[in-house]
């Protein structure tokens, strides 16, 4: 998960670089949450970034809890988000996937959607 969430925020740097015309000093001084709350301005008209942004979102909190708290339960929480995550950016049947993997695919999938926004094929 912490691997995915720093690849994430590579994919949102880049939508940031793109679409706002962020300098890289500007970027640098901005953390994961206030990245997406500046993406957050420009998705009123791309439906694919809202719900990539809102994703990111709660994929940090649960990123946050992991590095936050000593003891986390974060298997239910993550196989849910990965489920919910799968179903909106894949649609298509992931159910024999290990939660492992239904985890690494939903970020993928994730990143994409944001890669998509960055490279302008959203």
């Amino acid at each position: 998960m912490l691997k995915g969430h720093l690849l994430l925020e590579v994919m949102l740097s880049e939508c940031l670089r793109t679409r706002l015309l962020l300098t890289e000093q500007q970027i640098k001084k901005l953390s994961f949450h206030e990245k997406l709350k500046a993406l957050a301005t420009v998705t009123e008209r791309d439906k694919g970034l809202t719900e990539a942004l809102e994703f990111s979102e709660q994929l940090n909190r649960l990123r946050n809890r992991l590095a936050h708290e000593p003891f986390p339960k974060l298997e239910t929480d993550l196989a849910t988000w990965s489920d919910q995550a799968l179903h909106v950016f894949l649609k298509n049947k992931h159910q024999r996937y290990t939660p492992r993997t239904r985890i690494t695919q939903a970020i993928s999938a994730l990143a994409r959607s944001v890669y998509e926004c960055a490279s302008g094929e959203a």
